[in-house]
């Protein structure tokens, strides 16, 4: 399934998969909208694939949006099609209980 990532009022929300191939459309994507957005709601509660490279990416994008006095906030706790991935990958701390 191919990625889609959609904005509604203020929350923004990726759909399909999420994969190495498609990383730096994302890393653009998002350096963009932390250039205007101080506060950010990520839900990938609609990915249906994450391999390990993307779970590491959303990682070092929570980490380096905390590093600059930003805030993400990654809801997809209760997504089983990437729980998994997650989990292994020590990456499942970034993702915040709250649904959306």
């Amino acid at each position: 399934m191919a990625l889609e990532i959609r904005e509604n009022h203020g929350l923004f929300e990726i759909s399909g998969s999420v994969t190495t191939h498609n990383l730096g459309v994302l890393k653009v994507y998002f350096d963009s909208v932390f250039e205007s957005h101080e506060i950010v709601v990520l839900s990938i509660e609609k990915v249906v694939e994450m391999d390990a490279t993307a779970a590491l990416f959303f990682e070092k994008l929570y980490r380096e949006v905390a590093e600059n006095q930003k805030v993400l906030s990654i809801v997809g706790r209760e997504n089983i099609d990437i729980a998994d991935i997650m989990s292994l990958t020590g990456t499942d701390y970034i993702l915040s209980s709250d649904r959306v």
